[in-house]
């Protein structure tokens, strides 16, 4: 008895000649009907097993990544490049804290020594790992986000992500905090942190009152609020159409701060100042163009517009030797413009010059110096390091050298550390901060994105680490999780 053929699921089309190559898969953003958010995109069609059943046996279809690349099809585990260069991000932004501590020079003294002026030459403009983050958040969630999920699952997913996380670091500050110098936060700033929205109070004591990193993730919590209205108008543009959105958002971002400076004005009275302005005019202009998070939307959606244009095989930029090139050249030039262009506009078209690089190179196979399993590594706890490495720096740099001088390791306690000590500690700071990363992200991150997203924990999937790796440690190493 013949047994009749199983009609071809509706919506996937496999092109002549190929295996597993990329689908056309409905999706919407809203009620399961789709509604007047259905639209139709090119999806990966490895990105997630599809079980059917024949005959009353249950068959599990699951394309390997090998597969999805030699189909040139994007999915979640093809750009491990992308991860590991979250870590030189992170990396940036620890530099720059760092710095700030100063501990080759004398308390007290006028001019920094030698040592740390050059340090701070290095790092000074570290925030820039910041903007990164958040035109490779715009581009992973595009490339990875199942587009046939309600917009309610999204969101589960990236609460899922940041949240316990960003919980456990800010409650961590506050116990610091009190131990260290009996600080409390207000009222006022703990509401604003509980709910992620310290970044559009124009007032640096909830900005940066608790755990000064964590605005970035206020401006990634926006970004995400966002993301399922954005998706699906930019999915249905042309081609022509997204190039001229990239177009217009390099301009928004280098034209609007400049504007605003001239439109808006400061209210009266100014609060107290937590952090230097380092060339900003008053406290409302750093706030409105480095932390408000409309203001830092233009490079998320940037991010997404770059991912499409991958997506379609219609991205025709340079290599990733070329883009490294340029994104060094971005790196000395930018030093060299005002404020608020360094913050986001200077390195804007470098950065995503470069991630479209990495993307495309790990869809051809190639090597990259970010896609060795140890970038990878330090990639997927980047998101940890980024939210404790700042309570190591505030709550010992007042302390640091007291402590080195009862040790008889230096003469006084405002004295300078010698070059060989402020290298060590550089290095000290950064594996510490990196180990309690590597905890956070194993006994934290991990744990509550199988809770909340209800992943399987189990061993019902092969990845690049053989059988048995987790699924949520599979999709951490394609989220993006914003800095």
């Amino acid at each position: 008895m013949t047994r009749a053929r199983r009609p071809r699921r509706e919506g996937i089309r496999q092109p002549p000649g190929t295996r597993r190559a990329a689908a056309t898969t409905p999706f919407h953003f809203g009620t399961r009907g789709g509604g007047p958010w259905r639209s139709t995109v090119r999806s990966p069609a490895c990105r997630t097993a599809k079980s059917a059943t024949a005959g009353g046996r249950s068959l599990r279809n699951t394309t390997a990544k090998d597969s999805g690349r030699a189909a040139g099809t994007p999915g979640r585990e093809t750009l491990p490049s992308l991860t590991g260069a979250r870590w030189v991000a992170a990396f940036l932004v620890f530099g720059l804290h760092f710095t700030a501590m100063q501990l080759g020079t004398d308390v007290g003294a006028r001019e920094p020594a030698a040592v740390d002026r050059g340090m701070h030459s290095l790092f000074r403009t570290g925030f820039i790992g910041v903007s990164f983050f958040f035109i490779l958040s715009g581009f992973v969630l595009t490339w990875s986000t199942p587009q046939d999920r309600p917009a309610r699952h999204f969101w589960r997913r990236r609460f899922a992500k940041i949240y316990p996380v960003y919980v456990v670091a800010t409650l961590l500050a506050v116990v610091l905090f009190y131990l260290s110098a009996r600080i409390v936060p207000s009222r006022g700033a703990a509401l604003a942190h509980a709910f992620m929205a310290q970044s559009w109070v124009p007032d640096q004591s909830y900005i940066f009152g608790l755990n000064p990193v964590m605005w970035s993730l206020s401006c990634e919590a926006f970004f995400y609020l966002c993301f399922p209205a954005l998706l699906v108008p930019l999915s249905r543009a042309s081609t022509r159409t997204l190039r001229l959105a990239a177009v217009a958002c390099v301009v928004l971002t280098v034209v609007v701060p400049a504007l605003a400076g001239r439109v808006l004005t400061l209210r009266t009275p100014e609060p107290a100042m937590v952090v230097s302005l380092d060339g900003f005019d008053n406290q409302f202009m750093y706030w409105f163009t480095y932390v408000f998070p409309p203001m830092r939307l233009t490079e998320f959606v940037l991010g997404m517009i770059i991912a499409l244009l991958v997506r379609r095989n219609a991205w025709s930029g340079p290599g990733v030797p070329l883009a490294l090139a340029v994104c060094a050249a971005g790196f000395v030039l930018n030093r060299e413009l005002t404020p608020y262009l360094q913050r986001a506009a200077g390195m804007l078209i470098p950065f995503a010059l470069l991630i479209a690089a990495l993307a495309s190179a790990d869809l051809a196979g190639k090597r990259t110096p970010f896609g060795g399993p140890r970038m990878v590594f330090l990639g997927r706890i980047s998101f940890c390091f980024y939210a404790v490495h700042m309570l190591f720096v505030l709550n010992t740099r007042d302390h640091l050298r007291p402590w080195l001088a009862d040790l008889g390791l230096i003469s006084r306690p405002d004295r300078a550390l010698p070059v060989w000590a402020n290298a060590g500690f550089f290095l000290g700071y950064l594996c510490a901060a990196a180990l309690v990363a590597w905890i956070l992200y194993r006994i934290v991150e991990l744990p509550m994105m199988r809770i909340i997203r209800g992943g399987r924990s189990g061993r019902d999937h092969q990845g690049p680490g053989g059988p048995g790796r987790r699924s949520s440690e599979r999709v951490a190493a394609a989220s993006s999780e914003g800095s």
